[in-house]
Protein backbone atom coordinates (compact mmCIF):
# COMPACT_ATOMS: atom_id res chain seq x y z
CA UNK A 1 0.00 0.00 0.00
CA UNK A 2 1.20 3.59 -0.96
CA UNK A 3 -1.89 5.69 -0.65
CA UNK A 4 -5.46 5.32 0.80
CA UNK A 5 -6.91 4.86 -2.36
CA UNK A 6 -4.63 1.05 -1.94
CA UNK A 7 -6.66 0.49 1.30
CA UNK A 8 -10.01 -0.21 -0.87
CA UNK A 9 -8.59 -3.72 -1.87
CA UNK A 10 -8.60 -4.31 1.72
CA UNK A 11 -11.03 -3.13 3.46
CA UNK A 12 -14.69 -3.87 3.09
CA UNK A 13 -17.17 -0.78 2.89
CA UNK A 14 -14.74 1.55 1.97
CA UNK A 15 -14.98 3.15 -1.35
CA UNK A 16 -12.44 5.75 -2.64
CA UNK A 17 -13.25 7.55 -5.76
CA UNK A 18 -12.16 10.53 -8.01
CA UNK A 19 -14.29 12.45 -10.62
CA UNK A 20 -12.98 16.12 -12.02
CA UNK A 21 -9.91 15.43 -10.28
CA UNK A 22 -7.66 13.83 -7.72
CA UNK A 23 -8.18 17.01 -5.79
CA UNK A 24 -11.82 15.76 -5.55
CA UNK A 25 -11.44 13.07 -4.34
CA UNK A 26 -14.39 11.15 -2.14
CA UNK A 27 -14.18 8.71 0.34
CA UNK A 28 -16.93 6.50 1.67
CA UNK A 29 -17.97 4.06 4.54
CA UNK A 30 -20.86 2.22 3.86
CA UNK A 31 -21.83 3.70 1.41
CA UNK A 32 -22.14 7.10 3.26
CA UNK A 33 -19.86 10.08 2.17
CA UNK A 34 -19.91 13.62 1.13
CA UNK A 35 -21.52 14.22 -2.43
CA UNK A 36 -20.42 16.73 -4.91
CA UNK A 37 -16.93 18.30 -6.27
CA UNK A 38 -17.01 21.44 -4.30
CA UNK A 39 -13.09 21.19 -2.71
CA UNK A 40 -14.33 23.37 -0.02
CA UNK A 41 -16.93 20.60 0.96
CA UNK A 42 -15.72 19.09 4.55
CA UNK A 43 -16.09 15.35 3.67
CA UNK A 44 -18.09 13.51 6.36
CA UNK A 45 -15.15 10.97 6.33
CA UNK A 46 -11.88 12.17 7.97
CA UNK A 47 -8.60 11.62 7.11
CA UNK A 48 -6.78 11.80 10.16
CA UNK A 49 -2.46 11.55 10.07
CA UNK A 50 -0.80 11.17 13.12
CA UNK A 51 -3.36 12.89 14.82
CA UNK A 52 -3.69 15.91 12.12
CA UNK A 53 -6.97 16.16 10.78
CA UNK A 54 -7.26 17.01 7.44
CA UNK A 55 -10.28 18.96 6.64
CA UNK A 56 -10.20 18.33 2.78
CA UNK A 57 -9.83 14.65 1.44
CA UNK A 58 -7.38 15.80 -1.31
CA UNK A 59 -4.79 16.53 1.22
CA UNK A 60 -4.57 13.36 2.72
CA UNK A 61 -4.23 10.96 -0.85
CA UNK A 62 -0.43 11.17 -1.39
CA UNK A 63 2.27 8.76 -0.85
CA UNK A 64 1.99 7.94 2.95
CA UNK A 65 5.58 6.64 3.44
CA UNK A 66 6.79 4.14 5.96
CA UNK A 67 2.88 2.85 8.08
CA UNK A 68 2.77 1.73 11.48
CA UNK A 69 -0.80 1.26 11.10
CA UNK A 70 -3.83 2.56 9.45
CA UNK A 71 -7.41 1.99 10.87
CA UNK A 72 -10.77 2.54 9.29
CA UNK A 73 -13.38 3.57 11.72
CA UNK A 74 -16.81 2.78 10.77
CA UNK A 75 -19.78 4.86 12.14
CA UNK A 76 -19.56 8.46 13.83
CA UNK A 77 -16.60 9.45 15.34
CA UNK A 78 -17.25 12.82 16.58
CA UNK A 79 -16.43 12.29 20.41
CA UNK A 80 -13.03 11.43 19.62
CA UNK A 81 -12.19 13.03 15.91
CA UNK A 82 -14.61 16.18 15.54
CA UNK A 83 -17.60 16.83 14.71
CA UNK A 84 -17.53 16.47 10.89
CA UNK A 85 -16.60 12.60 11.05
CA UNK A 86 -19.99 11.23 11.07
CA UNK A 87 -19.61 8.10 8.52
CA UNK A 88 -16.52 7.32 10.04
CA UNK A 89 -12.15 8.11 10.07
CA UNK A 90 -9.48 6.77 8.12
CA UNK A 91 -6.81 6.91 10.81
CA UNK A 92 -3.57 6.95 9.68
CA UNK A 93 -0.19 6.18 11.88
CA UNK A 94 2.97 6.33 10.46
CA UNK A 95 5.79 4.76 11.67
CA UNK A 96 7.87 6.27 14.59
CA UNK A 97 11.40 6.84 15.44
CA UNK A 98 13.50 4.20 17.24
CA UNK A 99 16.74 4.33 18.77
CA UNK A 100 17.68 1.18 16.03
CA UNK A 101 20.07 2.38 13.59
CA UNK A 102 18.47 1.25 10.39
CA UNK A 103 18.32 2.66 6.40
CA UNK A 104 16.23 1.40 3.73
CA UNK A 105 15.55 2.05 0.45
CA UNK A 106 13.36 0.82 -2.54
CA UNK A 107 13.39 1.19 -6.44
CA UNK A 108 10.70 0.00 -8.91
CA UNK A 109 10.10 0.52 -12.00
CA UNK A 110 6.39 0.50 -14.05
CA UNK A 111 5.15 0.41 -17.63
CA UNK A 112 4.73 3.63 -19.21
CA UNK A 113 8.02 5.18 -18.38
CA UNK A 114 7.19 5.16 -14.60
CA UNK A 115 9.78 4.74 -11.82
CA UNK A 116 9.44 4.69 -8.41
CA UNK A 117 11.68 5.97 -5.66
CA UNK A 118 12.11 6.04 -1.62
CA UNK A 119 14.73 6.54 0.81
CA UNK A 120 14.60 6.04 4.76
CA UNK A 121 17.19 6.14 7.65
CA UNK A 122 15.85 5.81 11.52
CA UNK A 123 18.95 6.09 14.46
CA UNK A 124 19.77 7.50 17.47
CA UNK A 125 20.88 11.18 17.63
CA UNK A 126 21.65 11.13 21.29
CA UNK A 127 22.13 7.80 23.36
CA UNK A 128 18.35 7.03 24.65
CA UNK A 129 17.26 10.48 24.88
CA UNK A 130 16.88 11.41 21.19
CA UNK A 131 15.88 9.51 18.24
CA UNK A 132 15.41 10.44 14.44
CA UNK A 133 13.64 8.68 11.04
CA UNK A 134 13.65 10.54 7.68
CA UNK A 135 11.82 9.47 4.85
CA UNK A 136 11.71 10.89 1.30
CA UNK A 137 9.62 9.22 -1.65
CA UNK A 138 9.45 10.26 -6.16
CA UNK A 139 6.84 8.61 -8.16
CA UNK A 140 6.94 9.69 -11.75
CA UNK A 141 4.47 8.26 -14.77
CA UNK A 142 3.74 8.94 -18.08
CA UNK A 143 0.15 9.38 -18.50
CA UNK A 144 -2.24 6.58 -19.28
CA UNK A 145 -4.58 8.39 -22.06
CA UNK A 146 -2.90 10.62 -24.91
CA UNK A 147 -4.83 14.03 -25.12
CA UNK A 148 -5.60 15.52 -28.55
CA UNK A 149 -5.30 19.48 -27.93
CA UNK A 150 -6.81 21.02 -30.61
CA UNK A 151 -6.28 25.17 -30.90
CA UNK A 152 -6.67 25.11 -27.04
CA UNK A 153 -4.67 26.19 -24.65
CA UNK A 154 -3.44 22.85 -23.33
CA UNK A 155 -0.03 22.07 -23.27
CA UNK A 156 0.58 18.99 -21.64
CA UNK A 157 -0.42 16.05 -24.36
CA UNK A 158 -1.16 12.98 -21.58
CA UNK A 159 -3.31 12.49 -18.89
CA UNK A 160 -3.59 10.00 -16.17
CA UNK A 161 -0.01 10.57 -15.36
CA UNK A 162 1.75 10.77 -11.95
CA UNK A 163 4.38 13.04 -9.99
CA UNK A 164 4.24 12.87 -6.72
CA UNK A 165 7.32 14.08 -4.15
CA UNK A 166 7.01 13.67 -0.52
CA UNK A 167 9.23 13.95 2.67
CA UNK A 168 8.95 13.54 6.17
CA UNK A 169 10.78 14.21 9.47
CA UNK A 170 9.91 12.98 12.67
CA UNK A 171 11.80 14.07 15.99
CA UNK A 172 10.97 11.48 19.12
CA UNK A 173 12.35 12.80 22.60
CA UNK A 174 11.96 11.13 25.62
CA UNK A 175 14.03 12.97 28.67
CA UNK A 176 12.31 10.16 30.67
CA UNK A 177 11.10 6.75 30.79
CA UNK A 178 7.65 8.64 31.96
CA UNK A 179 7.59 11.16 29.21
CA UNK A 180 8.21 11.31 25.64
CA UNK A 181 7.68 13.51 22.94
CA UNK A 182 7.37 13.27 18.91
CA UNK A 183 7.85 16.03 16.29
CA UNK A 184 7.31 15.74 13.31
CA UNK A 185 7.03 17.66 9.88
CA UNK A 186 6.05 16.77 6.59
CA UNK A 187 6.37 18.24 2.70
CA UNK A 188 4.35 16.74 -0.40
CA UNK A 189 3.99 18.17 -3.64
CA UNK A 190 1.81 16.84 -6.66
CA UNK A 191 1.93 17.70 -10.15
CA UNK A 192 -0.28 15.17 -12.43
CA UNK A 193 -3.19 15.77 -14.52
CA UNK A 194 -6.81 13.59 -14.19
CA UNK A 195 -9.28 12.86 -15.06
CA UNK A 196 -9.63 12.93 -19.23
CA UNK A 197 -12.18 10.96 -20.61
CA UNK A 198 -12.42 9.09 -23.68
CA UNK A 199 -14.93 9.07 -26.29
CA UNK A 200 -17.28 5.91 -26.38
CA UNK A 201 -19.43 6.69 -29.22
CA UNK A 202 -20.79 9.46 -32.28
CA UNK A 203 -23.03 11.79 -30.99
CA UNK A 204 -25.50 13.06 -33.67
CA UNK A 205 -23.31 16.28 -34.05
CA UNK A 206 -20.27 14.89 -35.08
CA UNK A 207 -20.91 15.56 -38.86
CA UNK A 208 -21.82 18.84 -38.54
CA UNK A 209 -18.81 19.52 -35.85
CA UNK A 210 -16.46 17.61 -38.52
CA UNK A 211 -17.75 20.00 -41.38
CA UNK A 212 -16.78 23.11 -39.37
CA UNK A 213 -13.91 22.11 -38.17
CA UNK A 214 -10.76 20.49 -38.98
CA UNK A 215 -9.68 19.03 -35.64
CA UNK A 216 -13.40 18.64 -34.18
CA UNK A 217 -12.51 17.23 -30.82
CA UNK A 218 -13.79 13.51 -31.18
CA UNK A 219 -12.93 10.48 -33.38
CA UNK A 220 -14.49 9.23 -36.03
CA UNK A 221 -15.25 6.22 -35.38
CA UNK A 222 -15.04 6.48 -31.92
CA UNK A 223 -12.51 4.08 -30.44
CA UNK A 224 -12.14 4.01 -26.85
CA UNK A 225 -9.33 2.06 -26.41
CA UNK A 226 -7.08 4.26 -28.16
CA UNK A 227 -6.62 5.80 -25.29
CA UNK A 228 -7.02 9.34 -26.45
CA UNK A 229 -8.71 11.72 -25.10
CA UNK A 230 -9.88 15.02 -26.07
CA UNK A 231 -9.05 18.69 -24.25
CA UNK A 232 -7.86 21.91 -25.19
CA UNK A 233 -7.79 23.19 -21.25
CA UNK A 234 -5.33 21.94 -18.57
CA UNK A 235 -7.04 19.95 -16.06
CA UNK A 236 -3.78 19.97 -14.23
CA UNK A 237 -3.37 20.04 -10.45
Amino acid sequence: MRDIKDLTLLTSGLVVTSTSSEVSTTARIRGIGTVGDNIGLESSVGVVIDGVYRPRNGVGFGDLGELDRIEVLKGPQGTVFGKNTSAGVINVVTKRPNFDAEAEAALTGTNYNGYEVAASVNGPLVDDKLAGRFYAGYRVRDGLYDVSTGDGYRETQDDADRDVIVARGQLLFTPSESTSALFIADYATRNENCCGAVQINDGPTAPLMDAVAADSGVSRPADPFARVAYADQSDGQ
